[in-house]
């Protein structure tokens, strides 16, 4: 029985003190993991180029007419001492028919025949409906339009990683009748540009182009007495858009990209009319 007191006070002083270490032993919180890191993307650069599918133009010459043509747009993302900058050139054609009834030969006249889709609205009309009352009308006859938009950039980064930028860049507006001239003016963008290394993307910019304007030299007839070879400056306020998608074809540099492209340009002085663009693209491109 002594033997028994005794294994029993060895075993209690063995088992009792671990027991109660182990109750009484706070547990080491598990160190919490580093946060990971984003990478920043690497800069990018691609040029893709689209057909029209569809589209409609409205002007002096087109009341919604449909519309072809073709697309191009280069970036580069540049670095500079630690900040990403953009340059960007894009180029949009805008094609579409010109429709008359074929009753007179091209030029002003001041009898045009009524509902003739030839008689075309003259810039500064304004001009020749005071001084003349009624003023003229220029008559052409059918052919292919074309208009044309170049825009040229260069945006700041405003996001750490996703590609925002705000731009400040130049607008030429091209023309292929009536001796129109070219148009352009500087203005401010905001651009999400695509990141064309992904699977998917989606991208889009907006430009406000405060003043785009050219120099007009009215048509020469007798008819139009002191206006005749008449100046004119001509002005408008451009908007212009693109909302798009790129999916990157796996294991190569290219991708597919369709796009929503689109301006107005609303007329602030003199302008034959206000005008509209809109047209869905698609095409392909290369990152480099």
């Amino acid at each position: 029985m002594f033997k028994s007191l005794i294994f029993g006070i060895a075993l209690a002083a063995i088992v009792v003190p671990g027991a109660a270490s182990a109750q009484l032993a706070v547990p080491t919180p598990a160190p919490s993991a580093a946060p990971v890191a984003r990478p920043t993307p690497e800069p990018e650069r691609f040029l893709s180029v689209g057909g029209v599918v569809t589209g409609k133009t409205y002007n002096e010459l087109a009341p919604g007419t449909t519309t072809g043509g073709f697309g191009l747009r280069a970036i580069d993302e540049i670095p500079i001492i630690g900040h990403d900058w953009a340059a960007q050139v894009g180029y949009t054609s805008f094609s579409y028919n010109h429709s008359a009834n074929g009753a007179l030969p091209n030029g002003v006249t001041f009898a045009c025949p009524a509902h003739d889709p030839g008689c075309v609205t003259p810039i500064g009309y304004q001009v020749y409906d005071r001084t003349l009352s009624p003023g003229p009308m220029n008559y052409l006859n059918a052919f292919s339009a074309q208009d044309t938009d170049t825009q040229i950039g260069l945006g700041s980064k405003i996001a750490p990683y996703e590609r925002y930028y705000i731009s400040a860049g130049f607008l030429i507006r091209g023309f292929n009748y009536l001796n129109y001239s070219a148009q352009s003016g500087f203005g401010f963008g905001l651009d999400k540009l695509p990141d064309v290394d992904r699977a998917l993307s989606v991208y889009g910019s907006f430009w406000d182009y405060f003043t785009v304007h050219s120099n007009y030299t009215g048509p020469t007839a007798a008819g139009l007495g002191a206006l005749s070879a008449y100046p004119f400056n001509v002005n408008f306020r451009v908007f212009t858009y693109r909302l798009g998608a790129t999916l990157r074809i796996p294991s190569t540099s290219f991708f597919v990209d369709l796009s929503a492209v689109g301006d107005r340009a609303d007329s602030v002085g003199n302008g034959a009319s206000s005008a509209q663009h809109n047209a869905l693209l698609i095409g392909a491109g290369s990152r480099f």
